[in-house]
């Protein structure tokens, strides 16, 4: 069978999309949706709409095709428990309780905005509706990137934002003995915990800690919920996105109905009221911006709920559509966590000495918790300066820092040497990573005569060695035994030298850091590292910036100038750095950049509010033309006479 499949959210931002707009649309066949295709193209589009192509011929797709086709994808099962809708059980052959009828308010009501399950402490990943009925009026299921709802609210509501972060968010309702089918929230108690008895309700809300109930004269129970997060910072699969996770709008503008006040909805997780024309506002936004599809018979919509909220439209005449959700992959394999918790990485390259304590102490208080310094920057002693001060101020731990240096070219037989040299200037017990910085072994240069060596000896030569990079590499592992490093890497490496480490390592290198940017994209090098289970730090995100001055490149390499990445600026109303970076977090690398302003650090982080489309990226993409500004093989010849090629 042939799908069709049709992007809702296709970089437009927070432009409103109107029902005649033609999404951009592309094809498959059935067999090609594994679980990890799905999953992918879910992080790419986060909104899809998947139907038979009638193009090809193919009949529209039945409820059974719908459960068969949730079925194959391999996601975990997410039972329903804790929505505030009625909902009536789908019997499928695929499989049991997977579909049920969506909201079944009545069709006059409409639906506001909210993520399934917001406001549950683990709401479900995926969310799929299908179609089986299509209404004669109205009934689209309207939707909205939820990042752009975040980066709006906190745009024009800093407070408010600041109060969500900072106690998260609580939900009163009042549930009835029996599901009442004449409101929008009138599914009872029983059927939204699971439960038979008052008592068993009891039993599981007292494990909640932070819930309480009221029971009522009339059977009804009002439950206030535990503080829950209200905004996320979606890191799973490597989204790096901001979330306005939260199921408010709908509790105030919704969950009105004889029992419910939705003026008295929402609390803070202080308990303090939330500002009604904060929330009002940010309905408006909603309702603006909504991104609507009209239904046709046999529609799948998929919906990655940890990013895209969802409503309904009053409709007129009949409509079926039903809905199911669910959570990761079965089979996942769970990365592991990310301490610090976000990608972006903070150097020290070109920083000034006289500067760089308090660059550091900056950047520090500014949010960067990754730092990459190296012996060859020569300002490691200001570094460690910055980051004694910031400890000491208690504004952050050490523990909650990872801290990375590199072994210069003249130490290959040094290791030791070097590593305690860069943690004596640290002032640091330990280095959470210790890269190989070059796959190039120069003659050792006393530390006591020269430091840092730089690519010179004492006279003023660039004198290449023989060296045993295994026999380095095993002295790099030592470091970790003797709790030196936490782990070790490489940086400069080329496919066949990381496929070496890699085949000969007792501890398997963590991180490769390599030039990455749009002029030089080395699609196949990241692949390769990722296939090996390497992070990828991307150093030169910007291009040619940090070259000029050196006469390594030209104007007309600036990326910050290049007239796509202004164009994708304009459009996402974000600095040219920030699409650059962002385009770096999104192939799943670890963006390094460095900066001597704290305005600029700020900038420079604020990357999780948007995100490029599938097109973005690709534009961005075409830009590559393998130019490599930082190659030994260019600089090495006319700066100390050696010849030294590391790339082909």
């Amino acid at each position: 069978m042939k799908l069709h499949l049709q992007s809702l959210l296709h970089g437009k931002g927070t432009a409103a999309v109107s029902n005649d707009d033609t999404f951009p649309s592309f094809s498959m066949n059935r067999v090609d949706m594994t679980p990890d295709r799905f999953v992918a193209l879910m992080n790419q589009h986060k909104a899809l709409v998947i139907s038979a192509a009638s193009d090809k011929g193919e009949e529209p797709l039945t409820v059974e095709d719908f459960g068969s086709f949730l079925v194959d994808l391999q996601l975990e099962h997410y039972p329903y428990i804790g929505g505030a809708a009625p909902r009536t059980v789908i019997p499928v052959t695929a499989g049991k309780d997977i579909i049920f009828t969506a909201n079944e308010s009545p069709p006059e009501q409409p639906i506001p905005f909210h993520h399934e399950l917001a406001q549950t402490p683990n709401p479900p990943r995926y969310i799929f509706f299908y179609c089986d009925i299509p209404p004669s009026q109205g009934g689209q299921t309207p939707i909205i990137d939820s990042t752009a709802v975040y980066r709006y609210a906190k745009e024009q509501h800093p407070q408010f934002i600041s109060n969500l972060e900072t106690h998260g968010a609580r939900y009163i309702r009042t549930l009835p003995p029996k599901d009442d089918p004449n409101s929008p929230i009138g599914r009872s108690y029983q059927n939204t915990w699971n439960v038979q008895t008052p008592q068993q309700l009891e039993e599981r809300l007292s494990k909640i800690e932070g819930c309480s109930w009221q029971w009522l004269d009339d059977g009804s129970v009002r439950i206030t919920s535990e503080a829950v997060p209200a905004l996320r910072l979606v890191t799973t699969d490597f989204l790096f996105q901001y979330a306005f996770a939260n199921s408010l709008v709908a509790a105030y503008l919704g969950w009105q109905d004889s029992r419910n006040n939705r003026f008295e909805a929402l609390r803070f997780g202080n308990m303090d009221p939330m500002p009604h024309p904060v929330l009002e506002d940010i309905a408006a936004f909603m309702e603006q911006h909504r991104v609507m599809y009209t239904w046709k018979k046999g529609d799948i919509m998929a919906l990655h709920n940890s990013l895209v909220m969802h409503s309904r439209n009053p409709f007129v005449g009949p409509r079926r559509v039903l809905a199911s959700i669910w959570g990761p992959p079965e089979h996942q394999i769970a990365s592991p966590s990310l301490i610090p918790a976000d990608p972006l990485v903070f150097g020290f390259w070109k920083v000034p000495e006289d500067k760089c304590a308090e660059v550091c102490y900056q950047a520090i208080r500014a949010g960067y918790r990754r730092l990459d310094c190296a012996c060859d920057y020569g300002n490691e002693v200001q570094v460690g300066e910055g980051i004694a001060r910031a400890i000491a101020e208690g504004l952050v731990l050490r523990s909650e820092l990872f801290v990375t240096s590199k072994l210069w070219n003249t130490f290959h037989q040094h290791v030791e040497m070097a590593c305690q040299k860069s943690l004596e200037d640290l002032q640091l017990d330990y280095l959470d990573e210790y890269l190989i910085h070059f796959p190039i072994s120069m003659e050792f240069v006393p530390i006591e005569a020269k430091y840092p060596p730089e690519w010179t000896n004492l006279d003023g030569k660039m004198v290449p060695i023989a060296n045993d990079i295994g026999q380095t590499w095993k002295d790099m592992e030592a470091l970790v035994d003797a709790g030196m490093c936490r782990s070790i890497g490489v940086c400069n490496f080329s496919t066949q030298l990381l496929r070496h480490i890699c085949s000969i390592a007792r501890i398997r290198p963590s991180t490769l850091q390599v030039e990455l940017h749009p002029h030089n994209s080395q699609e196949k090098l990241i692949r390769f590292a990722h296939e090996q289970g390497l992070h990828v730090t991307a150093f030169s995100v910007f291009g040619a910036s940090s070259y000029l001055e050196l006469d390594m490149a030209q104007e007309a390499d600036v990326l910050m100038k290049d007239p796509v990445v202004l164009k994708l600026a304009q459009q996402h109303s974000k600095t040219p750095a920030q699409i650059l970076l962002r385009w770096a977090v999104q192939r799943r690398t670890f963006p390094l950049s460095k900066t001597c302003t704290v305005e600029r650090m700020k900038e420079n982080r604020a990357v999780f509010d948007f995100y490029l489309s599938v097109w973005d990226m690709e534009a961005l993409n075409a830009l590559n033309r393998n130019r490599r500004y930082n190659d030994p093989g260019v600089f090495c010849e006319p700066g100390m006479g050696t010849f030294y090629p590391i790339y082909e």
